[in-house]
């Protein structure tokens, strides 16, 4: 489709030099428009009014069957060499165009709608010195338009201003990369003075060069020229289309790429036509409930919070000291930010769903974090409003894996709170606290046998005189020019140490209702499952650990992370020598062709065999040198041996090029799903693309082939009505070429008879109701009705669904048997008639051996014949079946007796030339004993060959059928809580603010302010589990809103 597209584009003289570089300025339109940049509208339809017929028309005649009924149709069209009417063809082929283009065209409309609906949206643009509103297909390169909390990024923009302090903006991004927490994006100085000042802005002249359109999300290179002087820019100085602004009143920004350059739809990946494996086989061939707890008593609590608890609160209000010192850590050891536009209303800011969630458990009970400076903490203790001088951050980063703060309290103690991953923390605990860590060990275990979240959460007080000069040597190593990093590392590991432990904390990672079971269900069903997700390691992992995907009795999980080619290959090749030492350094690749008449060569990689299950996670940086050519067969050899496979921060560009890949050298039908924008490209480069529509925008449903509300419908649409559609379809196609090549080597065995005259052995209406009325309704009945088992049975014998793949139900092999089942029934179909007819005379002595006595004995023994094939190819009969099967006989007798008739014949002497023939010949008794004995000749060797099959070699289908003929059908699954795990892992907790961040909450300019205008609410979308601060866990399918759980 792409290629055709692209074809008839240089054929325009529509074929543009390719970018290298970007030049734009700010507010000049004529400058900009004479470069021809694309405009900020999109289009994800495949159609228009004027292409819609050539190119469905081209997209249809590509299976092999259309076209050859076309060529079909053609050659009815010359009288010379026509036997049939042009109309017995025609009618068939129309119909199914039709239909087909009646469906292509609803979908294409949605699709429509969809274009309509987001070029339409309203945003306001800078025009000649005021602000417009503007739909967005009309936002040109070089505009300055202004964004509101709350809503979509309308291009790829450079940050200007905001309203926020050091020009902050937070953007969620889950279209983008799947992730809902937010990200901090900072605008440059010198543009950031312009502030929220029309005019400022409106005489903004700056000039961009910056890289042309590409797909990298995480990068971008470019400079900003103000009044001679020139700026770096780089990817946190730009909000990227597909992000949403969060938590910030306003923001200006600088459109630098429009529409289809954006870098989300550069991601998005070209429709594609796709086919079935049949159809290319044919091209070949043709929880308890208890009350909650009442947070009344703390007039600052978050009414939204839900806790069922009630010993804890209690513990709380008597005074307990542990426990408040539990809370008051969770209320000082964060960077969350709080705003209170009216007394008692609080709103945090927190970069992590996790931190937010955690400063709230705290405030509901009774240890509010009401609001900070760079120097001081405020929080009201069980009513007492408390302000703690904050002395330091010691920041998190990957290494630490945790965080602390040093405060003084008004008495002028000093503490030293400390929280992070528990593995860390127990690992700097004093002595006397082993008892304790034994305690919460256990605890930490059971968490993590649920699949929670862990923190551990510990303290120390600090001496005065200590701090005073530990302090001074932190201030000298944050001053220093030459190893920094190393020499603040070195302090916070001197001061974090000695800790005494006071608890954890576990969040949990909820995933939607029946994650766990259905991948559990997809892998005994023998379903290669692979994690595509932009989420970073520990986050991928302790998904891949919640659903099941990895497992403690692993052998190992292997990790690839090197930034290197040469350190890629190296790990690649040492996983694969660990779990098959005796396999070959070059992987087996066979060479065939396949397609059309075997002109596609192929390149298939063979697996090989492993003794045991691993795992393989590997990072977006070091999947992209993996997936270079000289790569791509490492890391496919290699992840095939794995039972699982998780790629985390990928790119949406690196999930369809790993798709890719598994089609290319697998031969495998592949599945995606997905639920965001970023999964959009990875949709059309699989065989089959599901959308899933949740909380990340529709993107991902419109470019699929399937859609539904939630991950474990994948189970019922797999495992049940995969499997029938299969079986329906191998069933329909055997049955299709049984009862044409019959139908057909009749005509074949008749040419000796007639000199090969052309002459048709049926009537010729017959012909042409033959597929159209007589046999269509009875197959489409097995069609849409016919399943094995049902679908109980299914999900009790997931295994049914692995001969699918394999293509055991239809393949060459299948058809070739077809082909010799319907030579031998031709044989019956026309000997047995001609023999029973040969020197036969009637009742009262005349001869009934004619051609329209044969045309239309042939003719029905045929009918009968292939309606009882079907009779036995059908599993499941419904009313609907019997209906179409029997009504079809039916039609076919009450039909040949009103053509036959005088009536008929009077009318249309011509067209309906066998009067009389259907009451002669129906009449005698050795008419119907031929019938009969064709229909048995017919039958009993198939039924015959069946059985000896079945009794020798029964497929898994046979085995369950027999199964369920002697047991009660199962009863279905409960929906009950996934059983505990047992598990030695667990889960870090998922720091997510980047690093550094505790440098700029700390910072003396980070909360000046801009006079503002009253601040809009922080969350306009109430029902948005971001705006209740409930974890957004990283993800790769969506997840249903729940409160958090917190453990103590």
């Amino acid at each position: 489709m792409g290629s055709v597209t692209s074809y008839f584009d240089q054929l325009c003289g529509q074929q543009q030099k390719k970018e290298e570089q970007r030049l734009l300025q700010a507010n000049d339109r004529p400058f900009n428009l004479s470069y021809h940049y694309a405009n900020n509208a999109i289009k994800t339809s495949k159609y228009n009014i004027f292409t819609f017929l050539p190119l469905n028309l081209f997209e249809q005649f590509r299976r092999l069957a259309n076209g050859y009924f076309l060529f079909l149709f053609v050659l009815q069209l010359i009288p010379q060499i026509a036997s049939l009417s042009w109309f017995t063809t025609a009618v068939p082929l129309l119909l199914v165009l039709s239909i087909t283009a009646v469906k292509d065209a609803a979908d294409d409309i949605n699709r429509h709608k969809s274009d309509k609906q987001v070029n339409n949206r309203k945003v306001n643009v800078l025009i000649d010195g005021q602000l417009q509103s503007e739909k967005w297909m009309n936002v040109q390169v070089g505009d300055v338009i202004k964004l509101e909390n709350n809503q979509f990024v309308t291009a790829d923009l450079l940050l200007l201003s905001s309203s926020e302090p050091l020009n902050l903006v937070y953007v969620e991004t889950a279209e983008l990369d799947g992730e809902t927490n937010l990200k901090v994006k900072q605008a440059l100085t010198v543009t950031g003075e312009l502030g929220g000042s029309v005019e400022a802005l409106a005489n903004f002249n700056g000039e961009v060069r910056c890289e042309p359109p590409n797909n990298r999300l995480d990068k971008f290179k470019g400079t900003l020229t103000v009044d001679g002087q020139m700026y770096s820019l780089d990817n946190d100085k730009v909000l990227l289309r597909g992000c949403t602004l969060r938590n910030t009143d306003w923001c200006f920004g600088l459109v630098i790429f429009g529409g289809p350059d954006t870098k989300l739809m550069q991601n998005s990946g070209k429709t594609t036509f796709k086919r079935t494996s049949i159809d290319h086989l044919m091209n070949v061939l043709v929880l308890c409930k208890t009350p909650r707890v009442d947070f009344s008593w703390n007039q600052l609590a978050d009414p939204k919070f839900i806790f069922h608890d009630h010993s804890l609160v209690e513990t709380i209000k008597e005074g307990n000291m542990e426990a408040q010192a539990f809370f008051r850590i969770l209320a000082l050891c964060h960077t969350v930010m709080p705003e209170e536009k009216k007394e008692g209303e609080l709103h945090y800011q927190a970069q992590s769903p996790d931190e937010g969630a955690l400063v709230t458990a705290a405030r509901n009970f009774g240890f509010v974090f009401r609001s900070r400076t760079p120097e001081t903490i405020t929080v009201v203790e069980m009513g007492r409003q408390v302000t703690y001088d904050l002395l330091a951050v010691l920041d998190f980063n990957n290494v630490r894996k945790r965080m602390s703060v040093i405060v003084r309290d008004p008495e002028g103690k000093l503490t030293l709170y400390c929280k992070g991953a528990d593995t860390i923390i127990f690992e700097r605990l004093h002595s006397s606290c082993n008892k304790l860590m034994d305690i919460t060990t256990r605890h930490l275990n059971e968490y993590a046998g649920d699949g929670l979240r862990t923190l551990a959460l510990a303290y120390k007080d600090l001496d005065e005189h200590y701090t005073k000069e530990w302090m001074q040597r932190n201030y000298e190593a944050s001053t220093a020019i030459d190893g920094r990093e190393e020499k603040l590392d070195q302090l916070y590991e001197e001061i974090e140490k000695d800790l005494l432990l006071l608890g954890a904390t576990a969040v949990e990672d909820k995933l939607q209702d029946g994650v766990p079971q259905t991948i559990e269900q997809l892998a005994k069903a023998d379903i290669k499952m692979w994690v595509l997700t932009g989420d970073k390691q520990e986050t991928a992992e302790n998904i891949g650990y919640s659903c099941n995907m990895l497992r403690e009795e692993m052998k190992d999980v292997f990790v690839v992370s090197a930034n290197t080619s040469e350190g890629v290959k190296r790990e690649l090749q040492s996983a694969r020598r660990k779990m098959c030492p005796t396999a070959a350094e070059e992987p087996k690749v066979t060479k065939a062709r396949a397609g059309l008449f075997w002109l596609q060569k192929t390149e298939i990689v063979h697996d090989d065999n492993v003794d045991g299950e691993y795992a393989l996670v590997i990072n977006g940086h070091s999947l992209a040198f993996a997936l270079e050519k000289d790569l791509e067969l490492e890391l496919l050899r290699t992840a095939c041996m794995c039972q699982t496979v998780i790629c985390c921060r990928v790119t949406p560009l690196q999930k369809a090029q790993v798709v890719e890949l598994v089609k290319k050298y697998k031969q495998a039908v592949t599945l995606a799903i997905g639920d965001g924008a970023n999964d959009v490209s990875m949709i059309k480069a699989a065989h089959i693309g599901v959308g899933i529509s949740g909380q990340e925008g529709m993107q991902a449903v419109l470019s699929s082939d399937y859609s539904f509300a939630q991950f474990r419908y994948l189970q019922r649409l797999l495992l049940v009505h995969g499997r029938w559609s299969y079986l329906r379809m191998c069933k329909f196609l055997q049955y299709f070429f049984y009862k044409n090549f019959t139908f057909t080597f009749v005509h074949f065995w008749y040419a000796f008879f007639c000199g090969f005259s052309a002459q048709t052995v049926y009537d010729e209406w017959f012909i042409t109701m033959y597929n159209l009325v007589y046999t269509a309704l009875p197959v489409l009945g097995m069609s849409l009705f016919d399943q094995d088992v049902n679908d109980r049975w299914s999900f009790q014998h997931p295994q049914l669904y692995s001969p699918g793949p394999l293509n055991i139900y239809f393949n060459k092999k299948s058809f070739i048997r077809c082909m010799v089942h319907s030579c031998y029934s031709s044989l019956i179909l026309f000997f047995i008639p001609w023999a029973a007819m040969q020197g036969t005379v009637r009742d009262d002595g005349k001869d009934i051996a004619d051609y329209q006595s044969f045309a239309l004995l042939a003719q029905t023994c045929l009918l009968v014949a292939v309606d009882i094939q079907l009779c036995l190819d059908t599993y499941y009969w419904t009313a609907v079946n019997q209906f179409f099967v029997w009504g079809s006989l039916a039609v076919y007798f009450a039909t040949t007796f009103t053509m036959h008739s005088n009536g008929m014949f009077l009318i249309f002497t011509s067209a309906f030339p066998f009067i009389g023939t259907a009451r002669n010949s129906l009449s005698q008794p050795n008419v119907w004993l031929t019938i009969l004995l064709t229909t048995l000749l017919c039958s009993l060797p198939v039924i015959a060959f069946r059985f000896i099959v079945i009794q020798l070699r029964p497929t898994i289908n046979d085995k369950v059928r027999h199964k369920l003929r002697k047991e009660a059908l199962p009863a279905p699954a409960p929906r009950r809580p996934p059983t505990r795990r047992i598990s030695t892992r667990r889960s870090g907790y998922a720091f997510s603010h980047a690093q550094g961040y505790g440098d700029l909450v700390t910072s003396r300019r980070f909360l000046l302010k801009r006079p503002l205008k009253a601040r809009t609410a922080l969350f306009q979308h109430t029902e948005s589990p971001l705006a209740q601060n409930q974890p957004q866990h990283y993800r790769s399918i969506p997840e249903e809103p729940t409160q958090p759980r917190f453990h103590e």
